[in-house]
């Protein structure tokens, strides 16, 4: 592993604040190069790691599935690689999204602020949002209305990087959503997500419980 610098978007990214959900431009200005940069410069692997979570935790293949913060789709690629075919995704940026709909893997696609309310009740069977906490995105209090997009009982895979892990102090949300018997948590496992930079990250997968 290599000592890389953050240049380019992935440092304007990194200096937004946390869960201010800001993005949309830089999203739509880094879409046509998002994946060169990310997978090709900093060896990203978030997406592998998150989907192999969500595989454990969600083994039957025909669940409806929503993306949240899909990007240009790297997520649901690797969705449906591993077999899933009910794939929706949801996104601020409608450059990402353009990116997405190309892999031709989603079923609809939905341009989205996940700091909002997403008028999605229950509708899905399971949900994974990959790189969606922190600078520019979604904050801890967000992650109820991503549980509510989810029928009880369902899945939800999260992948988030270290910092506003330990700097917003996710583990407490985590533990106030579940005494309010909104989810339940069954596993935390720390990972390095870029292959040539030391950038720890969280993989979290729970279930709405209500």
């Amino acid at each position: 592993m290599t000592n890389k610098d953050l240049e380019g978007f992935v440092a304007r990214l990194t200096a937004l604040g946390g869960g201010s959900g800001d993005s949309r431009a830089l999203y739509d200005d880094w879409a046509a190069t998002y994946e060169a940069n990310l997978q090709g410069d900093y060896g990203y692997v978030a997406p592998a790691i998150a989907v192999a979570a969500f595989v454990e935790a969600c083994p039957a293949r025909d669940v409806r599935i929503l993306d949240l913060g899909c990007g240009t789709g790297l997520v649901g690629e690797a969705l449906a690689a591993a077999g899933y075919g009910r794939i929706d995704g949801a996104d601020i940026s409608p450059g990402m999204l353009a990116e997405a709909r190309a892999k031709q893997v989603y079923e609809r696609l939905i341009e989205a602020d996940l700091t909002r309310p997403l008028g999605l009740e229950s509708a899905y069977d399971a949900a994974i949002a990959v790189g969606c906490f922190g600078g520019g995105h979604v904050g801890p209090e967000h992650i109820e209305g991503m549980l509510d997009c989810l029928r009880p009982g369902g899945p939800l895979v999260l992948y988030m990087n270290e910092i506003p892990y330990d700097e917003d102090d996710y583990p407490a949300h985590f533990a106030r959503l579940e005494a309010a018997g909104r989810w339940r948590v069954l596993s935390t496992a720390r990972s390095n997500y870029m292959a040539v930079l030391e950038r720890p990250g969280w993989t979290i997968v729970a279930e709405r419980a209500a």
